[in-house]
This record gives C-alpha cells, structure tokens and sequence, in this order.
C-alpha cells in the first residue's frame, strides 16, 4: 500500500511539473527579415505572449509571404510562431533577348529556378541553362549573348561606393565575369555579376546610400529612437527605423509618420511638441 501511494504521488508530481512547464512558454516578438507585423510601434512592448495569441504580418515591397496575401496570420503555439514568418522575394521574369522560355512576363518566388532556353550561336552567362530567384533578385540577367565573339572588354565599369571583388585586369575575354561589393552601409542594388558579352560589360549594379540618424534632427523635432538608446543609427536604404516622442513631448506627425523608411540616403523625420 504505502508503494502504490508514493507511485500515485510521483504521477501527480510529474503531471503537475509537465503542466507548469507548459504553462511557461511563451513566444518572442517575431524578428522579419524584410517584414513587419501589423502596428508593430504598438503591439511590441506587449512581449513575450502566450499561446493562443495571434498577429498579422507584412512584407516589404518585391517580397511575398509563402501565401502570397497582403496580410499573413501567425499564431503563438507551445512550438513557437505558426506558420513561421517568412518574406520571400518577387522576381519577374521579362522576355528574353536572343531567347525564350515558358516565364516570359511571370513573376518567380525566391528559390524558384527557371529554364531559358536561347537561340542558336547564343547562350546565358557562363554557359548555364538556367537562372534561380534568390534573396537579391536574379542570380544573373535573363540574357543570352552571341557565343562565337572573339571581342575582348576592357576594365569593369566603376561604381560609386563599390568595387570589384577581385584585381581589376587589363583584358577580359567573351563570358568572364567579375563580381561587384559595395561598401559598408551601402545597399547594392542590380545584379552583383557583370558578364563581358561581345566586347561589352552588363549593366552594372548600384551603391544606394544608407541613412544616418542625425542627434542634431532628433532634437529640432523633440524625437528620439523608439527602440535603442544610441543616438547615431544607420539604416540601410529600404531599412526602416522607428521614432517616438521625448519624454514631455506629444506626437504632433501622425502615428504613421514614426515608422520611417530609408530613401536614398535621406529620413523625413516625424514632430512633437
């Protein structure tokens, strides 16, 4: 008898310890990679939350979520978020020069992997058949070029804020390629991969120019960063970074307005008084 008691007692000690743990999870403010959930200024200072509790997130311009709807709802399960938050990028597939293939005028989501197919004494970038949808676009421009040109390039174009990966040469032959970097802070907008194609170089990327939080603004317009406390903050272009009021000030900007997008090096900062 005393056995079978202390059995019922370790049977309820660890029913009881199972449900207390279960009792504890929570989930985190969901971090989105080229996202954001719905009123985030205002619902982020609610976390963590408890199983049950539901959002809805969306994502950046040229990014989807796997469902494709402009608003995506996630749950706060024992497991974490469901579905996990995603933004995956749009790319669209123009008609192809010297080519062809079935995505002609089609919109591809990243991972997504596209045959193209080009004419005879054609062929894409370094011979391959295919071009994939990845996080910065398309791993090279649906192109194909004259395979039997003997004409060489010369120097790869120079790009401000940017360089090539690799010693610039004096010479490139018919299909080499260079790749492109941009310095720290700077955004690199275009395909990173330059192809010499009958004696001339692909359209080159871009360096966009990242934002700087300027002390000085912050204070003309009595802000002040919402979530960190450094007062020099940069943001890259398309970033976003979120104001609110300094203590004793009101918001005068609509709430909008606190939620600021990077937009060629430049921030329009929100007002209080």
């Amino acid at each position: 008898m005393p056995n079978m008691l202390l059995s019922l007692v370790n049977v309820i000690v660890t029913l009881w310890v199972s449900w207390a743990h279960g009792q504890g999870r929570t989930c985190d403010f969901p971090e989105i990679k080229h996202g954001s959930i719905y009123e985030e200024h205002r619902y982020k200072q609610a976390f963590p939350v408890a199983p049950g509790k539901y959002f809805y997130y969306s994502c950046d311009r040229s990014f989807a979520s796997p469902s494709q709807s402009l608003w995506t709802r996630i749950t706060c399960t024992e497991d974490g978020w469901s579905p996990t938050p995603r933004c995956l990028r749009q790319c669209f597939f123009p008609w192809v020069k010297h080519g062809r293939s079935a995505s002609s005028g089609q919109t591809h989501q990243e991972g997504d992997t596209v045959p193209v197919v080009c004419d005879e004494g054609y062929s894409l970038p370094l011979h391959q058949s295919s071009i994939t949808c990845g996080e910065r676009g398309w791993s090279m421009p649906p192109m194909c070029s004259r395979t039997g040109s003997r004409r060489k390039c010369g120097r790869p174009p120079t790009i401000n804020n940017g360089d090539i990966t690799t010693f610039p040469s004096a010479n490139y032959a018919p299909g080499d390629s260079v790749q492109y970097r941009c310095q720290a802070y700077y955004k690199l907008q275009g395909n990173r991969i330059l192809t010499c194609r009958d004696g001339e170089w692909s359209e080159p990327p871009k360096c966009l120019e990242a934002c700087v939080t300027s002390e000085e603004m912050m204070e003309k317009h009595n802000i002040q960063l919402r979530w960190r406390q450094n007062k020099k903050l940069y943001i890259e272009s398309d970033d976003t970074v979120e104001f609110t009021c300094r203590r004793g000030y009101r918001a005068v900007s609509p709430r909008s307005a606190f939620r600021v997008t990077c937009r060629a090096g430049k921030l329009t900062y929100p007002t209080c008084e």
